[in-house]
């Protein structure tokens, strides 16, 4: 099921005040348009009656996509330094939904879906892309750390992220975006056989392999945040 409830919000342009049905679950099976909705970058985009101007509303909902084995916990980005919080909170979530107090039929879909928690559309929009393109986000977070120790002159910052993009059989498009409202800084292609590289090279990274592996929080920046 996928679920909105009418909320009131301020206009960031002009401060007028105006309800929208704010996203608080999506079923990406059962609504797709949802799901290509987030995809297109265009999910839960807003348009002020007052003044007109466009706006996006943050995103606080949970994701399931059975058929994908996904399951994610979605929060604003502001709300990253709170990880570790969001993290159990999701664990919590997910098992009161699918673990051992659930049905069977419930546990057995439970046991099919990745925990994930993200924090804000770019990190939603980077996991649904995975699934899309058949990436593990465990790897491809490790490729990223190996790109921040090789590459230099970084746009990186408290709100600026290095996100995956786009994809094709031969190139990964990555993109510094800010974390907020996407907006690009920089962007950069990679082959994509050098994911094959960093599993291949796996006993290299092994120590932070078998945390990202056990995480829901599965995202670089977990290294470098320091928990609230």
């Amino acid at each position: 099921m996928s679920v909105f409830k009418p909320v009131a919000c301020d206009c960031p342009a002009c401060g007028s005040t105006i309800r929208i049905d704010a996203c608080d679950s999506v079923n990406g099976v059962r609504r797709p348009d949802l799901r290509q909705e987030i995809l297109d970058d265009r999910f839960q985009r807003c348009r002020c009656s007052a003044c007109r101007s466009e706006f996006r509303v943050q995103p606080a909902f949970t994701y399931l996509d059975v058929e994908r084995g996904q399951w994610l916990l979605v929060r604003p980005a502001g709300d990253l330094a709170d990880w570790q919080g969001f993290e159990a909170q999701a664990r919590t979530i997910h098992a009161e939904a699918f673990g051992a107090a659930a049905d069977p039929a419930a546990q057995a879909i439970g046991a099919r879906l990745a925990v994930r928690v993200a924090f804000g559309w770019p990190a939603v929009r980077e996991k649904l892309l995975c699934a899309v393109h058949g990436i593990d986000d465990v790897v491809l977070e490790l490729l990223k750390l190996a790109l921040l120790r090789q590459l230099g002159d970084l746009p990186l910052s408290d709100t600026v992220e290095l996100r995956l993009v786009g994809a094709d059989t031969r190139q990964l498009r990555l993109a510094w975006l800010q974390a907020e409202d996407g907006a690009l800084a920089e962007q950069l292609e990679v082959p994509r056989e050098l994911l094959d590289e960093m599993a291949a090279e796996r006993a290299d990274w092994q120590a932070l392999h078998t945390e990202l592996a056990a995480a829901a929080y599965v995202d670089w920046q977990r290294f470098l945040v320091e928990p609230a």
